[in-house]
């Protein structure tokens, strides 16, 4: 790992690690602070094209206000090229099987929930963060994990039928804060659907942005838009202040 010294409160440690779990080992992308204590931990689950640059940043950021972030790289090293078609990336984590992803999630909760790890305090609660169509297994995660304590979703896709991240799947972790981020634009997340969501889910509170769209948040694409992404990175920040165990 490397030290980055800059914005926000902290000092940070930042790079790619090795999740063990029993013989095996999956891959993900860790930034924590680089001061001694365990940290309140925040599970981010990318969006159909995996790990990428704004996914790191996003960890980075989170870190420097006193977060250990981790985003595990559910596609083992093998995801759609950056330059993917939308349709195509989604294709591709769809072709992930619910059982692989959500087995290999658990190895990930059980790796942040390990006191012997020594800077997380994700054994007494941790949040869960998804960007775009990771929505869903977010969803799935925090309905079946007693750990979770809080739940993001950043631009979820909220279809009225077929498999997003739905009412119905939100409703499993109705029990648990959750703030959602949606672009007025966004043709995943129509208006109907996130009103059907702040209706079901007695918890929820989201936020709607005039003129953004889909993926707003990553800087990637055209429809980034860099004052609502600091905005909604903001918000992440003190909604998970308030919800985590042990945030600053």
């Amino acid at each position: 790992m490397s030290v980055l010294k800059g914005e926000g409160k902290v000092v940070i440690l930042y790079g790619t690690i090795s999740i063990p779990s029993g013989p095996r080992a999956y891959s993900g992308y860790l930034a924590r602070p680089d001061l001694t204590g365990e940290w309140p931990t925040i599970l981010l689950i990318p969006s159909a094209w995996g790990v990428t640059s704004s996914v790191k940043d996003l960890c980075r950021r989170l870190a420097r206000q006193g977060f250990a972030v981790l985003a595990p790289d559910v596609f083992r090293g093998s995801g759609p090229t950056r330059s993917a078609a939308r349709n195509d990336a989604e294709t591709a984590l769809a072709a992930i099987s619910d059982d692989r992803v959500l087995g290999e999630l658990e190895a990930v909760i059980d790796f942040i929930a390990n006191p012997a790890g020594f800077w997380s305090s994700g054994g007494r609660g941790f949040g869960v963060l998804a960007l775009g169509s990771g929505g869903r297994l977010a969803s799935l995660v925090a309905g079946r994990s007693a750990l979770v304590a809080a739940l993001a979703l950043v631009g979820p896709h909220l279809p009225a039928e077929g498999n997003g991240a739905g009412t119905a799947d939100l409703q499993l972790a109705s029990e648990i804060p959750v703030l959602g981020f949606s672009g007025r634009e966004d043709d995943t997340a129509p208006p109907t659907a996130v009103a059907a969501v702040r209706e079901a889910v007695r918890q929820a509170e989201w936020v709607i942005y005039d003129g953004a769209g889909a993926n707003y948040w990553d800087d990637y694409l055209p429809s980034y838009d860099v004052e609502i992404v600091a905005d909604t990175w903001d918000r992440l920040a003190a909604f998970f202040e308030r919800h985590l165990p042990d945030a600053p």
